[in-house]
């Protein structure tokens, strides 16, 4: 019986075993250093690698030898094909490797970055929890303090705030009350832009005297302001006088001591009114009038309604845009916004002119 660990023959070729052919004494090449410089000197190319493709290129050279039978022949031929399926399978595997290592470096790359913003992402919504919970805390502890017993409250103390409150509204509200808004013309021969400020001082000074009248309230001038746009702000210490030069004979002989084209602006309240059908004739005093009617509002509580966008630059097919309306009085423009507002059997539901839209105005 054979030795189990003995391997057995891998070729058919001899009856030598495979030491015996290696360790040869008589034999000319003794390792892969004489090997090299034996086939450098007759088929391969010297310094180049030695690869299995190499390999096989040589041993189809070596076949061609003269005085090699057909069967060596054969043989070596044999021997290269299986060499040459050797470097094909190893070029195979190495351009499997590279691309795998490629591939798993780029999953890694993305499958970093989506964790990372999961990470983020979680550190966010639990920051947003956490302001979430100190809202609803402090939310609750102030529905507490509002609902807690009356005996518990300091009534003089809050009665206080509320009536400083109020004051302030007043005091407010007031101030523009005691303003008048003079708008003389660009070209204005005394108040123009190149005007000094004190020239145009002791003009509106001037004209004021014109008008001072011995029933004629406090007529002293707190301050004077010019506009960007050219308007002359006028500050004074009691309504009563702002009423008194805004009547009929004495705003005509205030304006004519100006001189030049000038007008006093009355304060108005701007609303938008969206969506308005682009055939309205805003521009004609009945239409104005028409509207008021409609709404059960007093007339001439609109003073103006102009386009936000010209609608002869509007695209072709539109039928609708957006409206400026100049309101004289906050009770009427807040009754607008409160009750929206009819015209043509439409319902269009206007909104606050804020001082900065989200959106441009023109933007429809």
């Amino acid at each position: 019986m054979s030795n189990p660990t003995q391997l057995g023959k891998t070729t058919r070729s001899s009856g030598l075993s495979l030491d015996k052919i290696i360790n040869d004494p008589e034999a000319e090449i003794k390792d892969a250093a004489t090997a090299r410089t034996f086939l450098d000197q007759l088929y391969t190319i010297q310094g180049e690698p030695t690869t299995p493709e190499h390999i096989s290129h040589t041993l189809f050279y070596i076949s061609q030898t003269k005085g090699v039978n057909n069967t060596l022949c054969s043989a070596i031929h044999a021997m290269a094909y299986l060499v040459r399926e050797l470097a094909t399978s190893e070029l195979t595997e190495s351009i499997i490797t590279a691309v795998s290592s490629k591939i798993e470096n780029s999953v890694v790359a993305v499958i970093s970055l989506q964790v990372a913003n999961i990470l983020s992402a979680a550190e966010n919504l639990e920051k947003t929890n956490k302001n979430t919970r100190t809202t609803n805390d402090n939310t609750i502890k102030r529905i507490e303090l509002i609902t807690i017993s009356p005996s518990h409250v300091d009534t003089p103390q809050l009665e206080s705030h509320v009536k400083n409150l109020i004051e302030e509204m007043d005091a407010h509200a007031a101030i523009k009350e005691w303003q008048l808004l003079i708008d003389p013309d660009s070209n204005h021969p005394l108040l123009n832009n190149a005007a000094t400020r004190e020239a145009t001082i002791d003009l509106i000074k001037q004209a004021l005297e014109t008008i001072d009248w011995v029933n004629s309230p406090n007529m002293q001038l707190k301050s004077i302001a010019r506009l960007h746009n050219n308007g002359i702000l006028l500050k004074f210490s009691n309504q009563e006088a702002v009423v008194w030069i805004k009547s009929l004979a004495n705003k005509k002989a205030f304006l004519e001591r100006l001189g030049g084209e000038v007008m006093i602006k009355d304060r108005h309240f701007n609303i938008v009114i969206p969506f308005l059908p682009i055939t309205t004739e805003t521009d004609k005093p009945e239409t104005l009038c028409k509207m008021e009617n409609k709404n059960n509002i007093p007339q001439g509580s609109i003073t103006r309604i102009k386009w936000i966008k010209d609608p002869a630059k509007c695209t072709p097919g539109q039928h609708i845009a957006h409206t400026l309306a100049s309101i004289t009085s906050p009770e009427i423009a807040n009754q607008l916004l409160r009750d929206v507002l009819y015209w043509g059997l439409d319902r269009f539901c206007p909104h606050k002119d804020k001082r900065e839209p989200v959106r441009c105005l023109r933007c429809q």
